[in-house]
């Protein structure tokens, strides 16, 4: 991974969980979408990607995450976005409609 964004993994009772720290922008996305599709387990039911720690993401980042969704939509797996509310990303996912095609959530024990 680049020095702009990092990928960490948690695995925990066939759930998996994605937390993305840093940047995602078209210098780095698809370095970003690989490193996730390489650390999902075809055994997960529900994937989190907790982007809480994402400071910044361009139109690549959100084009990533629609593309990831699509994928694991493929594999019966189901995609969501943990986003805190009130913040740019949480915006920028909205202006650009994501919420209709990926469920998003404030927080990642949220229900």
């Amino acid at each position: 991974m680049n020095d702009l964004a990092r990928v960490q993994v948690e695995e925990d009772s066939g759930r998996c969980i994605l937390r993305i720290q840093g940047e995602i922008d078209i210098s780095n996305a698809r370095e970003v979408l690989s490193t996730i599709q390489a650390s999902v387990p075809n055994g997960a039911q529900a994937i989190f990607v907790d982007l809480t720690e994402t400071t910044y993401l361009d139109s690549s980042g959100v084009h990533l995450l629609v593309m990831l969704a699509d994928r694991l939509r493929v594999r019966r797996q189901e995609l969501s976005l943990v986003v805190p509310s009130g913040g740019p990303i949480r915006a920028l996912l909205e202006v650009a409609g994501v919420p209709k095609v990926i469920p998003m959530r404030d927080h990642l024990d949220a229900e």
